[in-house]
């Protein structure tokens, strides 16, 4: 074996073109509005951050199939779902996880409708 040198072959997806930039692009939007990056520069903030916008723009992008995938009537099931869950939030006694409970549904009810 020459060192430098690998058997290993990279792994070619079928995948289009046209969702990896939109993950790409989602991720730089991610991270601007995360890390301000304009105005920090990359260097400081670091790759690993990057890495963690790209991850987030990737689940995001999982979730978009997941939710395009359901049918009509899943898709209404869900919402009734979600609204019985923000009507018995009330019982929640911290007031900042009831907060992120009621965004997190709201926000799902919205993907849902959209």
């Amino acid at each position: 074996m020459i060192y430098g040198l690998s058997n290993i072959e990279l792994c070619v997806t079928d995948m289009k073109p046209s969702i990896q930039q939109d993950a790409m692009r989602r991720a730089w939007a991610i991270f601007r509005q995360t890390y301000n990056y304009p105005a920090i520069k990359f260097s400081d903030i670091g790759r690993k951050c990057f890495a963690w916008a790209l991850r987030q723009a990737w689940v995001e992008a999982r979730e978009a199939a997941r939710i395009a995938e359901l049918s009509p009537a899943a898709k209404a099931e869900r919402i009734e779902t979600l609204q019985a869950l923000i009507a018995r939030a009330g019982y929640i006694d911290s007031g900042p996880q009831w907060k992120a409970t009621i965004s997190a549904h709201r926000d799902e009810i919205r993907q849902l409708t959209a």
